[in-house]
């Protein structure tokens, strides 16, 4: 490969690596886990102001090169575990009830 597409290569790739997970990265994992607890059926909804929040979670997603839906779940479980406090007795219970419910899928 010359040398001018190959940057321009590893400039896409950075790109993209840049943006892949920039929703989460970026999202408040706390707001993640209050919105996400709403839309669960425990606690109020944030309404639109949630929506951003719901979309970085869902943003949060393993591909291998098929969806992975295990590891997405663990990913995303990982990320609301961020937030100090979602460990704690009955917070860890929605947390898990989060999980189970809109963990697995894309």
């Amino acid at each position: 490969m010359k040398p001018r597409p190959l940057l321009t290569a590893l400039a896409i790739s950075a790109t993209g690596l840049a943006m892949g997970g920039a929703h989460a990265q970026g999202a408040d994992p706390c707001t993640v886990y209050t919105c996400m607890a709403g839309i669960s059926g425990v606690g109020t909804s944030g309404g639109p102001a949630c929506a951003a929040p719901i979309a970085a979670f869902h943003a949060i997603q393993v591909w291998d090169p098929e969806f992975d839906s295990g590891a997405t779940a663990a990913e995303r479980r990982q990320f609301l575990m961020t937030c100090p406090g979602a460990q704690a007795g009955a917070n860890l219970a929605i947390l898990n009830a989060i999980i189970a419910q809109w963990g697995y899928i894309p």
